[in-house]
């Protein structure tokens, strides 16, 4: 059994330091469920809000197999999580206090980053990504490049409906709308798919194909910010524009706007 979504909802990622949060009610949650669990001394006249790295430790020795931070994995992970032994034995990590604390924090912010996922099965999530260039061609869709090598299985990062076919010189590309409210463009790969079609997220999108520029096959991943809240029509993210990496990374830029 699972603590239900509504009851916990997700209010990642946080992260000690690169994209995702630093602060709030929900690392305060987690210091206490990782205490319940034994990973943490018990000190609630200590802990504060802050994602620190002695939490993201223990995250880390909880769940030895599992990404730093708290993204959706461990979002699953922890609703889940019940105490092993002692007087709570059988309890959810997750206690009364804990489920409070992040039902506020979800209730108290405007609204919750998008829950992006990689361009590869186990690749670098969207929102970890710094922008790198700008599309050529495309105005304000700056972009980074991913996954470089041939035949790649390119997959969704969110729900998307493709609104556009196009080109990438060599290669197919589209563009999409995401059920976030940002705009797609992918780029350098083997197909493009039919205007209207829809995409699960983590669907196969295409395969990366043949490119002889650009540091070899890739899949080119351009982001639109213009209908995402907080953005605007003109507006775009801060990038760099020489391939270089060094920009915001995209979750830090996302969360900005929605602090």
């Amino acid at each position: 059994m699972t603590l239900d979504k509504s009851k916990v909802p997700y209010t990642g990622p946080y992260s000690v330091d690169g994209s995702g949060k630093h602060k709030g009610s929900t690392a305060l949650a987690l210091k206490r469920a990782m205490s319940r669990l034994g990973f943490l001394a018990w000190e609630p006249d200590v802990w504060d809000e802050h994602f620190n790295q002695k939490l993201e430790s223990a995250l880390d020795r909880w769940d030895a197999g599992g990404k730093n931070g708290y993204a959706e994995g461990r979002y699953d992970k922890v609703r889940a999580a019940k105490v092993s032994s002692g007087s709570h034995k059988g309890e959810y990590a997750l206690d009364s206090v804990c489920i409070n604390l992040i039902a506020g924090e979800a209730k108290s912010s405007p609204a919750a980053l998008p829950e992006l996922g990689p361009m590869v099965k186990g690749g670098k999530l969207v929102l970890a990504h710094d922008l790198t260039h700008a599309t050529s061609g495309i105005p304000l869709y700056p972009a980074f490049d991913d996954v470089f090598y041939q035949g790649a299985s390119i997959i969704a990062p969110e729900k998307l409906t493709v609104t556009r076919q196009s080109s990438s010189n060599p290669g197919q590309a589209f563009y999409a709308d995401g059920a976030s409210k940002l705009r797609w463009w992918f780029g350098h790969r083997d197909r493009t798919p039919n205007v209207g079609r829809v995409f699960s997220k983590s669907e196969l999108i295409g395969l990366t194909c043949p490119v002889s520029t650009g540091g070899g096959p890739h899949v080119h991943v351009a982001v639109n910010v213009e209908k995402y809240p907080g953005f605007g029509a003109g507006k775009q993210l801060k990038h760099h524009t020489n391939y270089t990496h060094g920009a915001p990374p995209i979750g830090d830029q996302l969360a900005a706007v929605l602090a």
